[in-house]
């Protein structure tokens, strides 16, 4: 008996070895593969908060995200300084009147610990608050006045829900506004140093926020934020796809024509388009762009990854230059899935399983060559050629970035010392001075821009082609 029970137990073993081991044979491959590795250069302020920074991501954790700290190396490593953190009202208010934030603290704890400041994301009320009524208001007013109590000294930036233009609030402008008036000043009660993000819409809608601003005190927030979303256009391009299919033809069909003037402009006249509807109401806010990226999705409005390399630097570079966006939060560091072909699964910089895109290392490389650096003017700045230039103080050097929207163009830079030229990913390239064919050196450019450094007093000039 006891034999006939060892030889069961023995082919019940062997018959879930197979099944494990046919399991695995017929698992499927990875959606993505990447055949590449970029070696990156230190980090000259990895382990450092920093305040002034630009560089931004939309975390997208939870309080309970599983291995956070792998993710957070990721960030620490590509240079990201600023993380939008949503702090999720229900995930904190579970029941009426009471606070939960252990979770919160052990998580902005961490980030800190990892060199990532977060500013907060107050939105998605509980089942039993309604934020578009009075009480609901006043709910919502008691919630941010304790968050922001107990994170003085921890988190100084609040934002005031996210896209309430759009399906995240299901109310009216009005009724935004109002809450907006109220939390706003709630903010600025509970810690007199915190700064208000308000508006927080999807698209530059200014059509939305000037209602918005009618009906609120202008003093009530301190920084206007958008997400400028445009695939598959690129930020200098005088179309914008995303904003005639998406705005124009689906949310306001009854209401605007295809020949309504934001379709045709670039990232930054849409901006300025902002700034003139501020300006109605008083001194223009600093701008934050709060969510943006070109999605490497294969499929409509998709952008190669190549390209998507590109765009993240050349956007970031275009919102120092324009000296009116104080930071950029890209959505998101990874992949939120690993469907190919699908749209909201392909945001990140790195794949779903943290393997680097193209992305990862142009941004990463990005953040070492103009971290601490001071932007100094835009010797050419478009239309088809862009030269920015930064410099760096401790080191007496100054950096060009570069780029044309054209196939190829030329710049002539001047070469004192030696000019030390980097593509995106940080393959470097040395022209040292020759009084003939280098003193002023014709450098060709592409659609992915090029860092040009040599000794203080760098200066670039458009050359007509083939650039003589």
């Amino acid at each position: 008996m006891a034999m006939s029970v060892s030889l069961r137990n023995l082919s019940a073993v062997l018959f879930m070895q197979f099944i494990f081991l046919n399991s695995l044979c017929m698992a499927e491959p990875p959606t993505a593969e990447s055949s590449f590795h970029v070696t990156l250069p230190p980090h000259a302020f990895a382990d450092d908060l920093l305040p002034s920074s630009p560089f931004g991501i939309n975390t997208a954790f939870q309080p309970d995200t599983p291995k956070l700290e792998p993710i957070l190396k990721k960030m620490k490593e590509a240079g990201i300084k600023w993380g939008r953190q949503d702090f999720t009202w229900r995930r904190i208010e579970k029941k009426k009147g009471q606070y939960q934030f252990q979770d919160y603290d052990r998580l902005v704890d961490t980030c800190h610990k990892y060199g990532l400041l977060l500013f907060g994301n107050l939105a998605y009320a509980p089942n039993f608050h309604d934020p578009r009524t009075p009480e609901g208001v006043q709910a919502y007013c008691n919630f941010v006045r304790e968050t922001v109590k107990h994170f003085a000294g921890k988190v100084k930036f609040w934002q005031i829900w996210n896209e309430p233009n759009g399906g995240f609030w299901k109310g009216t402008p009005a009724e935004y506004a109002r809450l907006l008036a109220a939390a706003g000043k709630s903010i600025h009660q509970a810690n007199p140093d915190a700064k208000v993000l308000g508006l927080n819409m999807a698209f530059c809608d200014v059509l939305w926020a000037e209602k918005i601003l009618s009906l609120v005190p202008y003093d009530c927030f301190d920084i206007a934020c958008f997400h400028p979303y445009r695939p598959p256009s690129a930020p200098e391009e005088h179309f914008d796809w995303w904003e005639l299919d998406q705005y124009v033809k689906s949310w306001h069909r009854h209401d605007l024509k295809p020949d309504y003037p934001l379709v045709r402009m670039s990232f930054l006249e849409q901006t300025d388009e902002l700034i003139k509807v501020m300006a109605k109401f008083g001194n223009p806010k600093p701008i934050w762009i709060t969510e943006i990226c070109w999605n490497s999705h294969i499929h409509p409005y998709g952008t190669l990854e190549t390209r998507q390399a590109d765009l993240v630097v050349r956007f970031h570079v275009l919102a120092i230059a324009s000296q009116k966006i104080k930071k950029v939060f890209w959505w998101t560091l990874r992949d939120t899935g690993t469907r190919q072909f699908d749209q909201a699964d392909m945001v990140g910089l790195l794949r779903n399983d943290l393997t680097p895109k193209y992305s990862y290392y142009a941004f990463s490389f990005m953040t070492r060559m103009l971290e601490g650096k001071k932007w100094v003017h835009n010797d050419v700045f478009g239309p088809q050629v862009y030269a920015v230039v930064f410099t760096d103080d401790k080191s007496d050097l100054d950096i060009i970035v570069a780029w044309s929207t054209k196939p190829y163009a030329y710049i002539r830079v001047n070469n004192e010392k030696g000019l030390n030229i980097y593509d995106i990913y940080g393959t470097r390239r040395f022209v040292p001075v020759h009084k003939i064919r280098t003193k002023s050196l014709s450098v060709p450019l592409g659609t992915s821009p090029l860092y040009i450094v040599g000794s203080k007093g760098l200066k670039a000039s458009v050359r007509p082609n083939p650039g003589w």
